[in-house]
């Protein structure tokens, strides 16, 4: 058994976001991301698909606060994450499902994701990790502030604060 499979699923949740956010505060592109949170997803014992979703939910809310006006889907990934090209209508469709699940979790449903999303080729965290990415690009595009200051907004409403300079496993 690898020694990182006997790690608390609480603490491979934190530091899956810890590595997002401090990836997005330091400017770190997505392939780094990926690999950054790729080290907490334990094959058979913990995935980070909540974790991401989490972050996304709460950097959507920040680009989105009650009284302002909707962000729109169409052209969102084209325009905050234009880096990434999505081929063919299941990866569409799979990002497409992490931005959505990000939203219905901040409105309070929970998704069952097992069923949904279970049987995927790529894990669902890959996605909800282009979700965070791109509802945190809109949230600084709109609030008029980098993105480093929205990672560290986000990572204060989870109840941690990133330190400049820190890895994810700080």
């Amino acid at each position: 058994m690898v020694e990182r499979d006997r790690i608390d699923p609480d603490v491979l949740h934190r530091r899956a976001q810890l590595a997002a956010l401090a990836g997005l505060a330091r400017g770190d592109d997505v392939p780094d991301l990926m690999v950054a949170v790729s080290a907490n997803d334990v094959r058979g014992h913990f995935t980070p698909d909540v974790a991401m979703l989490e972050l996304a939910g709460t950097a959507l809310g920040l680009a989105c606060p009650p009284g302002v006006e909707p962000l729109a889907y169409e052209g969102l990934r084209e325009r905050y994450l234009p880096e990434v090209r999505f081929r063919g209508r299941v990866e569409h469709r799979n990002n497409q499902y992490a931005l959505y699940v990000a939203a219905s979790m901040r409105g309070g449903l929970e998704p069952d994701l097992s069923s949904d999303a279970g049987w995927w080729q790529t894990p669902l965290w890959t996605y909800a990790l282009y979700a965070v990415t791109i509802y945190s690009r809109a949230a600084a595009d709109r609030l008029g502030v980098t993105l480093g200051e929205v990672a560290a907004r986000i990572a204060q409403r989870h109840g941690f604060q990133l330190a400049a300079g820190a890895s994810p496993t700080d």
